[in-house]
């Protein structure tokens, strides 16, 4: 498990964009972060993959990350960022995800990228250039790279804002995966209709966790969305109406909702 307590972040002497974080992402758990552009999700992505100097404290498997080697660490706690050009290095997939098992000197280099590509089912593009690949592929891609690894955590920084919803849907796809596997994800995001895919959210403001809750919960009250200036998603609607009539859904996933709708109508 990663734990953060009491951690704070800010650049130099301004205004902090963490304050007091309080947090637990459990292995096999979706946990789900969501607010207004600027309430700190990157930056609480930022800080748990230990890319920024914050105060405070975060522990891997009860180990203070600050006292774990930079190589050990990248080899449990893998993040994807957002725009997926920014991770793209060579002109063939291959070499690209060779350039991370290389840096950590891990063995099993073809047999790695072989099942990284598999999950994310790009089993026939290792030869191919990721300069010409659809922004959807290059963000499977990226996270074929950091798949390559097999970290334990994985921190998901956004990173279905900029592609298409075919390349959506893929993402979903692997998430679910890789839940099923126990890895520990950390997925920040915008599109609220991802809520469905959520054990935990976490809503941030103004810095801080203003709110914590299930997936249950936020049914129980959806407008809750509202009060920190976000978005109530149709989907979210349309799953609580049904409840008002008595049609209980255990799974929020679309093929859930759809099968109860057809048998229902």
């Amino acid at each position: 498990m990663i734990k953060l307590n009491e951690v704070d972040f800010s650049y130099q002497k301004k205004k902090p964009i963490l304050k007091n974080i309080n947090l637990e992402i459990p292995r096999g758990k979706i946990t789900m972060v969501i607010g207004q552009n600027g309430s700190g999700k990157s930056t609480l992505c930022n800080v748990i993959s230990n890319l920024l100097n914050y105060k405070g404290e975060i522990t891997l498997d009860d180990k203070n990350i600050k006292k774990i080697p930079n190589e050990e660490f990248r080899k449990k706690v893998g993040i994807i960022f957002q725009n997926p050009n920014h991770q793209v290095l060579f002109n063939r997939i291959y070499d690209d995800m060779s350039f991370v098992i290389n840096n950590l000197k891990l063995d099993n280099k073809d047999y790695r990228i072989k099942k990284a590509l598999k999950l994310v089912e790009m089993e026939d593009f290792q030869d191919k250039n990721p300069y010409e690949l659809s922004l959807g592929q290059k963000q499977r891609l990226a996270l074929a790279t950091t798949l390559t690894i097999e970290p334990d955590y994985l921190i998901f920084d956004e990173i279905t804002a900029m592609i298409d919803d075919e390349g959506k849907q893929a993402i979903y796809k692997i998430l679910e995966k890789l839940k099923a596997d126990g890895k520990g994800i950390l997925f920040s995001t915008n599109i609220m209709s991802e809520l469905i895919y959520a054990d935990e959210i976490i809503i941030l403001y103004n810095g801080i966790i203003a709110k914590k809750l299930s997936q249950k919960e936020l049914l129980t009250n959806i407008d809750i969305l509202k009060d920190y200036e976000l978005e109530v998603p149709f989907i979210l609607k349309l799953i609580n109406l049904l409840k008002t009539k008595n049609i209980l859904l255990d799974d929020l996933k679309e093929n859930k909702l759809l099968k109860i709708l057809e048998e229902k109508l």
